[in-house]
């Protein structure tokens, strides 16, 4: 009964949003991003006890570039930028700066969702076909390791905000936690339907996952590993932002709108109307806008996450469906499963 929804949910998994600041010893060139102005490098990432300017993007398309069936998308704050290449059984590497096609590392069967570790060393990848996660080392460009996740068809990840827990989003009723050390599965939790969207509130206390066939969210204590509160939508739940405050949740819903979670309160506020499907999610690099692609329509609508309305829409052709942004820079990356990452500024 849920032949449609279910097929979509299963090709396409959600991606990492965001890495957060790192150390500058841990910045490899080929990453980089230039400015706007000088095309030199932009100033390196600093540790999370920084506090760097982060620009705004202004909603133009700068460049699209042909790239297998692009799935999930991460954005290291750098700009260097990985994606699943979805039937290739395999990870691309590009970056917001040269934005051309760098090599690939394999991943297993279907990879989907795919993160970086906050200090952006590693990245996980699931792949939703053979029931595993691939751990790749970043500097070296190889596969460091890998997690199974039995029968369980996993399609997004996160990590803890302190990098010691991967979260394993399935497509059934389970959510793993993983131990990033050992690789080992240390907690499942039972949850919703199909895991599509993670977001962490900016205390880095609670993790919210949204299952998109239940269409519901659960919000998770980080430190206890336990659910605390499941927020019952309806509708088909995608990916997720939060507020710079982390007093709202806002999901977008392929019913064609967004759901505002008050989460003082728990209560829901009036459904915001989209100009077409819901899908991913990318919060700006100032957190003041959340970017929903409209992947039916070809656009990216433009939520202020302060005003809490759609200031904005931006037509990009094709099936737009993740977005990430790097932390440094104007520059996102937009997967199109027909064949392209779309680079907008």
């Amino acid at each position: 009964m849920h032949s449609s929804v279910a097929r979509n949910v299963l090709l396409f998994g959600v991606a990492g949003i965001l890495a957060s600041c790192r150390d500058p010893g841990s910045i490899t060139p080929t990453g980089l991003e230039s400015s706007a102005s000088t095309g030199a490098p932009a100033g390196p990432p600093c540790s999370n006890g920084c506090n760097p300017q982060k620009a705004h993007p202004t909603g133009m398309i700068i460049q699209t570039m042909p790239a297998p069936k692009a799935a999930g998308v991460a954005v290291r704050d750098d700009g260097l930028t990985y994606f699943t290449d979805l039937f290739g059984g395999r990870v691309g590497i590009t970056n917001t700066f040269a934005r051309t096609l760098s090599g690939f590392i394999p991943a297993g069967s279907l990879p989907t969702g795919i993160a970086f570790s906050p200090d952006g060393s590693r990245v996980y990848a699931a792949n939703q076909g053979d029931n595993t996660v691939t751990v790749i080392d970043v500097g070296t460009g190889q596969v460091a390791g890998s997690v199974s996740t039995g029968v369980s068809s996993p399609f997004s990840v996160q990590v803890s905000p302190d990098g010691t827990q991967l979260y394993v989003g399935n497509n059934d009723n389970t959510l793993m936690i993983v131990n990033t050390q050992t690789l080992q599965i240390t907690k499942t939790l039972t949850v919703g339907l199909a895991t599509n969207g993670f977001a962490v509130d900016p205390a880095g206390r609670r993790l919210y996952a949204s299952h998109s066939i239940s269409g519901s969210v659960s919000e998770i204590d980080i430190s206890t590993a336990n659910v605390l509160r499941t927020f019952q939508l309806g509708g088909t739940t995608q990916g997720m932002a939060l507020n710079r405050k982390g007093t709202h949740l806002y999901v977008a819903n392929q019913g064609g709108y967004l759901n505002d979670v008050d989460l003082a309160t728990g209560t829901f506020g009036a459904q915001i109307p989209l100009a077409g499907v819901g899908f991913g999610v990318g919060v700006t690099p100032d957190d003041n806008e959340a970017w929903v692609t409209l992947p039916l329509d070809g656009k990216v609508q433009i939520f202020n996450l302060t005003q809490r309305r759609i200031t904005g829409t931006l037509q990009v052709g094709g099936e737009p469906r993740r977005i990430a942004f790097s932390m440094h820079g104007r520059i996102g990356a937009l997967t199109d499963p027909s064949g392209f990452i779309i680079f907008v500024r």
